[in-house]
């Protein structure tokens, strides 16, 4: 078998965190994986994988990514653009524009088994999700991460109804893990400066995705046969409470634990101002929905379907995967290390 016959999986957002996990996957698995890359992205680790690379971009016409992507039998989509505070234009262009385009390139794509699309939990808004399952409803919030996530997970769903493109959605939580440039990165200088405050008495109940776990139902959902526009959420499989998930990643980084509470009412009454102010100014607010969510909605999630279409199984005890990750992020950032004081 030649290279080029072995990449038979073509993936968007290779040199970010969950597709560059996935990649690494892939290739432990015998594939070859092609991925779509700019001309100006750091391939580095990429090329070391072995992948095969070509040059483009979500966003240009489907007919150059129809020639991309070829005869490969699967695609994985994880292209996107999350940030809690990005201009709304530069959303829809990666969020909705490049997953239509994707969806166009790969319809009527005889060689095509699977679409893998990697969604999110924000579509399910800002209010308490209490083991939610696929059936949940979607809550428009007017935020542009949701309202753009939103319209990218009913393009794929349309797509797989009117035009038959098998697609797959796996809709992940708070990603984490090695090389996480967003969600640990912030929750780690909050707590080393000690500016971290618990909103509420910090006991409400999250719960995470580990990005190996979210690779595994990715690779799950391109191998299983299910209908197309099948939709999967993807957890860890057990909750931890915010207060628990400080205290372990200051025993670990040796930062001092945090006390100080705000209470959820204030914080809810002070938001509007904060982020009016932020919005003015042109600056990221210390407050805003996104991160009151993150910090005080309660959130959990019952992954009972992907368990049982898919055969999901974390690959190990979630809090095994939150220990390992936070040893990672000392052994290799020293720059979060405890300051002296």
């Amino acid at each position: 078998m030649t290279d080029r016959n072995r990449a038979t999986v073509f993936l968007t957002g290779a040199t970010g965190f969950v597709g560059g996990h996935l990649v690494a996957r892939l290739v432990a698995d015998g594939l070859r994986p092609r991925c779509l890359v700019r001309a100006t992205s750091n391939v580095a680790e990429l090329k070391r994988a072995g992948a095969e690379l070509v040059t483009g971009d979500i966003t240009d016409p489907p007919e150059k990514l129809r020639q991309l992507i070829g005869d490969c039998r699967l695609v994985f989509h994880c292209a996107g653009l999350v940030d809690d505070w990005a201009p709304r234009a530069e959303m829809e262009r990666i969020n909705i524009d490049g997953t239509r385009h994707m969806l166009e390139a790969c319809a009527g794509l005889k060689s095509l088994e699977k679409f893998v699309m990697v969604g999110s939990m924000v579509v399910f808004g800002m209010g308490p999700q209490n083991n939610f399952d696929e059936s949940a409803p979607l809550t428009h919030t007017g935020d542009n991460y949701n309202e753009t996530k939103i319209v990218a997970e009913e393009l794929a769903f349309q797509y797989a109804a009117e035009k038959n493109v098998p697609v797959a959605v796996c809709r992940p939580p708070y990603v984490y893990g090695p090389g996480d440039q967003q969600f640990f990165p912030r929750l780690f200088e909050s707590l080393r400066d000690g500016v971290f405050k618990y909103i509420g008495d910090g006991n409400q109940p999250i719960t995470l995705v580990y990005v190996l776990n979210l690779v595994e139902a990715l690779v799950l959902a391109s191998r299983t046969k299910t209908a197309p526009g099948e939709l999967f959420l993807i957890t860890d499989g057990e909750s931890i409470t915010r207060r628990e998930l400080a205290e372990m990643i200051c025993r670990e980084m040796n930062y001092s634990v945090p006390t100080a509470h705000v209470p959820e009412g204030v914080a809810r009454a002070v938001l509007p101002v904060v982020e009016w102010l932020a919005k003015v100014r042109h600056q990221r607010p210390i407050l805003n929905r996104f991160k009151l969510k993150f910090m005080a909605t309660p959130l959990t999630f019952d992954i009972s379907k992907a368990r049982r279409l898919l055969g999901y199984e974390p690959v190990e005890p979630p809090r095994e995967s939150l220990r390992k990750t936070v040893r990672w992020y000392r052994e290799h950032h020293p720059e979060m290390a405890a300051k002296t004081r």
